[in-house]
């Protein structure tokens, strides 16, 4: 886990509204099939940080392939921190008939109001029993374990 974080006081006060106080990444190069029509975890998506103002936001990406296999099929998405939902996502990809292709790319702006360590994660579902591959990677080929989830938290200064 890549991590970037300013720690003097002095100088984060003098920072203008905006600026990027701390950076986490994460990354998971495990493959993902969500075929189920329940909300469930989807691996390599989680992600912790500690903002050190109240006032501070604190914004979230995540990125990585995606393919999506079903008739008339689409998916769903959650953003939690902790165990709350903070965005919903009812309908991200859409899938009429066969494979398409269905990159992951969310980003998310939270106002945690807290100093207190956060946890944030993705949870996914589909509709139909459709198939739908977060990071997939095709097993017995020259591009195996070459793809990963790539998850981002900054702190910015509120």
């Amino acid at each position: 886990m890549a991590l970037t974080k300013l720690n003097s006081a002095s100088v984060i006060e003098r920072l203008p509204t905006g600026s990027v106080i701390q950076t986490i990444e994460a990354q998971s190069s495990s493959s993902n099939t969500q075929p189920s029509t329940s909300f469930a975890d989807v691996n390599g998506t989680s992600i912790s940080i500690t903002p050190s103002s109240t006032s501070n936001k604190i914004l979230l990406m995540w990125n990585c392939g995606g393919m999506s296999n079903g008739n008339n099929s689409s998916i769903s998405i959650k953003v939690f921190r902790g165990s709350t939902v903070v965005r919903y996502i009812p309908r991200y990809g859409y899938s009429t008939n066969g494979w398409e292709s269905c990159p992951l790319s969310i980003q998310y702006l939270d106002e945690p109001s807290t100093t207190s360590s956060l946890t944030y994660k993705l949870q996914a579902r589909t509709d139909h029993d459709g198939d739908f591959r977060f990071n997939d990677i095709r097993s017995g080929s020259d591009e195996a374990n070459t793809d990963s989830m790539v998850v981002v938290a900054m702190e910015i200064k509120g």
